[in-house]
């Protein structure tokens, strides 16, 4: 009897299933092509692997003493939790008993979100060019906050500095935004960085390549299709 009646469950739910992933074949294809990709980037990357190099500074150092280059000063801002992170790594939000007893059932969760993406039809994923999770969400609105609230000082104090450039004050030297073209990180630059651009719509966030971190995660391949950003 319980077998009767699982089979007949199943029959419809089998069949609906195979409707919607036929009715999305476009998007069912693209996902397949992005595991296959993800799987042999993990497998047989080499991004990793080149001979160290010389040291710029014996380059670079003599032409800066005599001013035939322009320095530049560069501000690393760290993007906000990925979805990713958020399934593979422990982070500093929670202990490591927390996550070793929340791993499967976060793998699972985050294994039927991409069943969803695939069945409703969404160019989307929680695994391939990891967007921003929850609370990676939450990180980049407290940036936000913290750039607009932090009061404008003619303060010589270093940190005062940073964030008057970072803000882009009156008073701060000119300063220009770039980021990958992973998702995470133009999420982190738009939210954190909001205030700075409502106050100037004609800047631009200027979206280099070749800023993507190198490794072998499929997190680290962007999902946005080449020259379309």
């Amino acid at each position: 009897m319980v077998s009767d009646s699982v089979s007949q469950w199943a029959r419809p739910v089998i069949i609906l299933i195979c409707a919607m992933l036929l009715f999305n074949l476009p998007t069912l294809l693209y996902k397949t092509k992005l595991a296959i990709r993800g799987v042999l980037y993990l497998l047989f990357c080499n991004d990793k692997k080149w001979n160290k190099p010389e040291d710029p500074g014996k380059i670079f150092g003599p032409l800066l003493k005599e001013g035939k280059i322009q320095k530049k000063t560069l501000y690393l801002v760290r993007h906000g939790e990925s979805t990713w992170n958020d399934t593979f790594n422990k982070g500093s939000h929670r202990s490591a008993l927390v996550f070793a007893f929340g791993f499967f059932p976060g793998l699972i969760k985050a294994a039927l979100y991409e069943l969803y993406l695939v069945l409703s039809g969404k160019m989307d994923s929680w695994f391939y060019d990891a967007p921003l999770s929850y609370l990676g969400l939450g990180q980049v609105d407290e940036l936000g906050k913290f750039l607009k609230n932090q009061p404008q000082t003619n303060s010589k104090d270093p940190q005062s500095e940073v964030i008057s450039i970072l803000r882009a004050d009156p008073s701060a030297p000119p300063s220009k935004i770039v980021c990958s073209s992973l998702r995470r990180a133009i999420s982190t630059i738009a939210g954190g960085f909001r205030d700075r651009l409502s106050r100037s719509p004609q800047e631009k966030i200027l979206i280099l390549p070749s800023l993507q971190e190198i490794s072998r995660n499929p997190d680290t391949l962007c999902i946005t299709p080449a020259h379309t950003l």
